[in-house]
């Protein structure tokens, strides 16, 4: 069996966003060395300072103290394959696996900048860089570009741009502005685009186009405290009801979501509670609606799990096609090296079929992968 992560990152060189400070000011996304009374590389957007040494170091422990020095190194304590393809090819192996879909890192962070103009040349700056750094080979390293959300024309200019460039597919922001969420109408030739094209679409964790993610200030941000990171998930969650009930997935019916980092163990439930919602207040439907939120849920999105058992406990009523399986290489929260190890604890006792959906066939349909450009086999 062959096994391909649709949840992993790239973490942005530094190269990627070299001149924005000189083009736009201290406001755009900027590397700097050692900032107050901090060590390290950070990147800096609209103000906040993002420890780069922190998203690179797999394999290692943030209780250990010899962590804490290796994340002062900023980029020279990256793992190897952080920033060299052919090195990483070679982690991949180590880890037992053939290849990667990998979602931004420190561009994450990009999507709550306010200025539109700055978003775009930001995100046009990481996306050349990631169609480059995957060069080596496009079938096993998969680079995720990102739009800059509000704006749908800077959005179908880039989908135009770096989608006609080769990359295949793009991230957007797990929660738009509340004035304007994902099923205003004014998003229509972005998911026009996108659904023309057949490129896939993320919703990854920690990403809005506000820092809090939308989460209510009591909770705090998905990344910064206990509540908004136990209910990150509800970011996507208000997202994808938005999508259903506002029938953007039924006039854009190939439209593909991968809502990612969440984990799967609320997913069978949200179904069910969402189906029983839509009875009770239909007349917050679009009018259009052919089929229940559930069965969108079922054709248009795709979930992604780590080592969540119980997601997998329910696996059948998120439905197998539906989940994909990451390693979230190279964060520090990784299962790498050990994928293989926590993967058969996570799926003891699931048939091969299914394990093979989940961790294969599923991500390989996809993004449409050219399995002939990977390994045979795999093994640790």
């Amino acid at each position: 069996m062959r096994y391909y992560s649709c949840d992993s990152h790239v973490v942005e060189g530094r190269e990627a966003f070299a001149g924005l400070n000189e083009r736009f000011g201290p406001d755009a996304p900027h590397i700097v060395r050692d900032p107050g009374d901090k060590r390290g590389d950070f990147l800096i957007v609209a103000g906040r300072p993002v420890p780069v040494g922190r998203l690179g170091i797999a394999g290692s422990r943030l209780d250990d103290p010899a962590t804490d020095e290796r994340i002062a190194r900023g980029y020279e304590g990256l793992n190897p394959g952080v920033l060299d393809p052919e090195k990483r090819l070679e982690e991949q192996e180590v880890d037992g696996i053939c290849g990667e879909v990998m979602y931004p890192s420190l561009s994450m962070f990009t999507f709550a900048v306010q200025d539109s103009a700055i978003k775009a040349a930001a995100f046009e700056r990481h996306n050349d860089w990631v169609f480059d750094y995957c060069s080596p080979n496009p079938d096993r390293l998969i680079g995720i570009g990102c739009l800059p959300v509000p704006d749908v024309d800077a959005c179908v200019r880039e989908i135009d741009r770096a989608g006609g460039k080769g990359v295949r597919g793009f991230s957007i922001p797990s929660h738009a502005p509340i004035d304007q969420n994902y099923a205003d109408p004014i998003y229509d030739p972005m998911w026009a685009r996108l659904q023309e094209m057949d490129l896939p679409i993320t919703m990854h964790i920690f990403t809005g186009t506000s820092f809090d993610c939308g989460l209510p200030a009591h909770w705090g941000t998905p990344g910064g405290t206990v509540k908004g990171y136990t209910l990150s998930h509800t970011t996507a969650v208000n997202s994808t009801i938005d999508l259903i009930i506002g029938g953007v997935v039924e006039r854009f019916p190939r439209l593909k979501f991968v809502l990612a980092e969440f984990e799967t163990g609320w997913v069978a439930h949200f179904k069910q509670r969402f189906d029983h919602a839509c009875y009770r207040t239909p007349w917050e439907l679009s009018d259009d609606l052919t089929l229940k939120p559930s069965e969108y849920f079922d054709r248009n999105f795709w979930v992604t799990f780590e080592d969540d058992v119980h997601g997998i406990k329910t696996r059948d009523d998120i439905g197998i096609d539906n989940l994909l399986w990451g390693n979230d290489y190279p964060h520090h929260d990784s299962i790498w090296p050990h994928s293989m190890k926590v993967l058969d604890d996570v799926l003891a006792g699931v048939p091969d079929d299914e394990r093979e959906k989940m961790v294969w066939s599923n991500v390989i349909d996809l993004y449409g992968i050219d399995t002939s450009k990977l390994p045979a086999a795999s093994a640790p």
